[in-house]
């Protein structure tokens, strides 16, 4: 530990609100978007998303004096976008293929977490 450490805290500590973020607050002050939240349907559907169109997006606009963020209907969307949440499928190439090497490397991963996670008990 060096001498210095306790200054770099203060120093830290002291001028930490110029490095501050002004995220968008949560309370009742924002300002009034052009359009209001459609009310969701109560009637269940169809779709792929997780959320029907017209919820409030919590946590999505993080810049001050903005809009709140709307979901849109699944059809605004690009197709692509629902591809996503499919597994990833590879083709089995042989040994030493792409396939192989992926597994490989997600077994050895979860090894190195149970790993780490017993010794910390």
């Amino acid at each position: 530990m060096s001498l210095l450490a306790p200054a770099r805290t203060t120093f830290r500590t002291t001028f930490s609100f110029w490095s501050a973020r002004g995220y968008a607050s949560t309370s009742s002050s924002e300002p009034s978007s052009s359009q209001p939240p459609k009310p969701a349907s109560s009637e269940p559907s169809k779709t792929a998303s997780s959320c029907p169109a017209g919820t409030i997006m919590t946590g999505l606009n993080y810049l001050k004096g903005e809009p709140p963020i709307l979901a849109k209907p699944d059809e605004e969307y690009p197709a692509w976008l629902w591809e996503l949440t499919k597994p990833r499928q590879l083709m089995d190439d042989g040994p030493g293929g792409k396939a192989e090497k992926r597994q490989l490397r997600l077994t050895h991963r979860q090894t190195l977490k149970d790993k780490n996670m017993f010794k910390t008990k």
